[in-house]
């Protein structure tokens, strides 16, 4: 079979991507891509392309792992849990997944001599059309910081236009919010994981990131196509147990769009617990809610991204540890930063949170 690859161009929180796939692998990583790609509202581009070339051949990647098996390595974990061991052969940069963890050894990460990114994934990859994401997601947040931006561990929805940040730990409900202004507002979906936000706090940007939604969450709405069946998840609200879906899978359940950007409006703090407290709204004072915003801001330093891996970082820490600061002080300034306290086996949570936040967008 003719192996030749076929290219796309496509652009992700204003950065573009060449990606340059094996045919036989072309239909597989061309869906799952799509999935992920916003339909309105694109960031402005920054004028840089990506190129990623996904290789999909078993001949390829036996022989690739066998050079790298005599080369000296180093263990390194760019990826919160995720250990690879680091080789340089030539003038190329090797990643392949340690032996004994829990990372399936069938793919490897590259980087050549001019900067171009490549995957190489055995046929028999589970799901191998997933990693190519991965270096688009640490390519966007890089090229993010370079460009001014800060990311925070959030999520964000647009309801007629305007920007609701929806920032917390893991845990806090940020998926509940946004599928309370989903299920009941059709908010558009920007972002589920982790959400940029532009020079002087004017506009939000999406990250391509799974939604994972509680199953609790989850119980609460009727079955909707797209969604996982209620059938397969725990009945309890407020359980820990989450389920993936895409972008696009889950902003077509509520027959909303996944949108890239939004100007702000509003930045929303839950506090969601495993009880039945009655839900109450409140407004911190600016200090207040500028503490809140620094602990959940990732930049310079990421949860999960630990640091630079397949993207160089351009600019020293110190630097983007003050522009951060400023993008704090101007969403502040900017927006209202609200706190939503709530038991999560409270009856019509969702329909109430997201009617609170609507109600203080107009």
């Amino acid at each position: 079979m003719n192996n030749r690859s076929s290219n796309a161009a496509i652009a992700f929180a204003g950065h573009r991507f060449l990606i340059d796939t094996d045919v036989t692998f072309r239909i597989d990583q061309g869906v799952h891509l799509a999935n992920f790609v916003p339909e309105t509202d694109p960031a402005p581009l920054c004028g840089q392309l990506t190129p990623i070339r996904v290789h999909h051949s078993e001949d390829l990647f036996r022989d690739r792992l066998a050079h790298l098996e005599g080369a000296r390595s180093a263990r390194v974990m760019p990826f919160r849990g995720d250990p690879y061991r680091f080789s340089r052969t030539g003038r190329v940069s090797w990643w392949r997944p340690e032996t004994g963890s829990h990372l399936p050894e069938d793919h490897l990460y590259a980087k050549d001599a001019t900067g171009r990114l490549h995957i190489l994934l055995h046929p028999g990859t589970g799901r191998g059309e997933r990693y190519v994401l991965r270096v688009i997601r640490e390519v966007v947040l890089r090229c993010a910081e370079h460009r001014g931006w800060s990311a925070f561990h959030a999520a964000a929805a647009a309801v007629d236009g305007h920007g609701v940040l929806i920032a917390g730990a893991s845990g806090a409900g940020k998926t509940t919010v946004l599928t309370a202004l989903a299920a009941h507002h059709r908010a558009d979906l920007i972002g589920s994981d982790r959400v940029v936000v532009t020079e002087q706090a004017a506009h939000l940007v999406g990250v391509p990131i799974t939604v994972r939604i509680a199953a609790g969450t989850l119980s609460a709405l009727p079955p909707r196509s797209g969604l996982p069946p209620h059938s397969t998840l725990p009945a309890d609200f407020g359980t820990a147990h989450k389920a993936a879906c895409t972008p696009q899978d889950f902003a077509q359940a509520f027959t909303a769009r996944v949108r890239e950007t939004a100007p702000l409006r509003l930045i929303v703090l839950p506090q969601l617990c495993d009880d039945d407290r009655e839900m109450a709204i409140a407004f911190p004072p600016p200090a207040a809610a500028r503490d809140a915003l620094t602990a959940v801001c990732c930049t310079p330093d990421d949860e999960d991204w630990l640091h630079p891996w397949l993207a160089d970082r351009l600019r020293p820490p110190t630097e983007l540890a003050r522009q951060a600061s400023d993008v704090r002080d101007a969403m502040v300034a900017r927006a209202p930063v609200m706190t939503v306290t709530a038991g999560v086996h409270t009856p019509h949570l969702l329909e109430r949170i997201a009617d609170a936040v609507v109600r203080r967008l107009t």
